[in-house]
């Protein structure tokens, strides 16, 4: 054989095995994956029944549905192409092909959470997981996959800047100082606090044409341009404090610092707050307190609120003995600073106008 011909199968081998190397280290392509994260059942409201995550090269979307069929949220964020990756490489660096079609252990220990779909569809398969929604009944690989995509899921629901500030600002427009008489809403600033939860807090200047805040229809106030500052503060996609000028919280509609009056009406049969926590403490008395003592030491060691001029006011009313249906024949009422004015309306406290 001549060394030309020798040569030219040597080339052509060469050729031939860095074709084959070529082949044998190229990496599947993952970038049309798509991911869905489908989670339901168990007790959980009607209006959250179903809860689906679809993930794809572009975006994390979101999707909440109600018993009935009709989306009651949906939330929606643009990923990175690394933030894509990320995902992905949690269903391949875990082997996801490998686990079993369903895991549902958990049911014989723990009930009525309710299960799990996962599924990973890449380069012409789908593979689909079911499991019970309690990690510990589940291989660690799968583990992992699930708490990424549960991290998906917060991120997906947290809101970026420009939708708090659009939830900021359609929260003022419709609060009833603004609503009444406000107009030229003016952004200011935006501040991330270090807290946990994350506390964000928007800040902004509008004009009032009325002396005041609230909701003035029904009081006599002077005709004058008004100039407000508000601050409002969400957490976790909710607006949980309005401020305006330092000195009025627009959420409950009070003076800061000033003192608000409640009533309280028992129902017939039935142990306030107070007396179970009077009745667990194992205090011995040589007298008994009263119920007005009771209340007080109560809010004051459990909440350390200083409620005053509490009373209990006989009513001139006649109700029947159905338990857990008929109001006592008496009331309480107390004065709080408005501050803490939550902590008694969560006991069932009613504001006293």
């Amino acid at each position: 054989m001549k060394k030309t011909e020798l040569a030219g199968i040597f080339a052509l081998l060469v050729i031939t095995a860095a074709i084959a190397a070529c082949v044998q280290t190229q990496e599947p392509d993952y970038s049309g994956a798509v991911i869905k994260y489908k989670f339901y059942g168990g007790f959980v409201i009607q209006t959250h029944a179903i809860q689906e995550l679809v993930v794809t090269q572009d975006n994390a979307t979101l999707t909440i549905t109600s018993s009935d069929g009709n989306i009651t949220e949906r939330f929606e964020k643009a990923l990175t192409k690394e933030q894509f990756n990320a995902i992905v490489m949690v269903f391949i660096d875990n082997n996801f092909e490998s686990f079993g079609d369903r895991y549902d252990e958990g049911q014989k220990y723990v009930t009525d959470v309710g299960f799990t779909d996962i599924t990973f569809t890449a380069n012409g398969k789908t593979k689909t997981v079911t499991t019970y929604n309690v990690n510990d009944y589940m291989p660690s690989g799968l583990i992992r996959i699930r708490e990424k995509l549960q991290e998906t899921v917060e991120f997906t629901r947290m809101l970026d800047e420009s939708q708090m500030k659009e939830l900021a600002e359609d929260w003022i427009r419709e609060a009833p100082t603004y609503r009444y008489d406000g107009s030229g809403l003016e952004f200011v600033s935006y501040v991330q606090q270090e807290s946990n939860p994350v506390r964000h807090v928007f800040t902004y200047n509008f004009t009032s044409s009325h002396a005041g805040y609230g909701n003035r229809s029904d009081q006599v106030t002077a005709q004058v341009i008004t100039e407000h500052s508000i601050k409002i503060a969400i957490i976790d996609g909710n607006v949980v404090s309005a401020v305006i000028d330092e000195k009025w919280d627009e959420m409950d509609q009070f003076i800061i610092g000033s003192e608000i009056s409640l009533s309280y009406r028992p129902k017939k049969c039935e142990k306030t707050t107070w007396q179970i926590w009077e009745e667990n403490s194992g205090r011995i008395y040589i007298r008994m307190p009263t119920d007005e003592e009771i209340i007080k030491n109560y809010y004051a060691s459990v909440y350390s609120i200083d409620v005053r001029e509490v009373k209990k006011i006989q009513l001139d009313q006649i109700t029947c003995d159905a338990c857990d249906v008929c109001l006592e024949t008496y009331r309480f009422e107390l004065t709080a600073n408005a501050s803490d004015m939550h902590v008694l309306v969560d006991e069932g406290w009613a504001r006293v106008e």
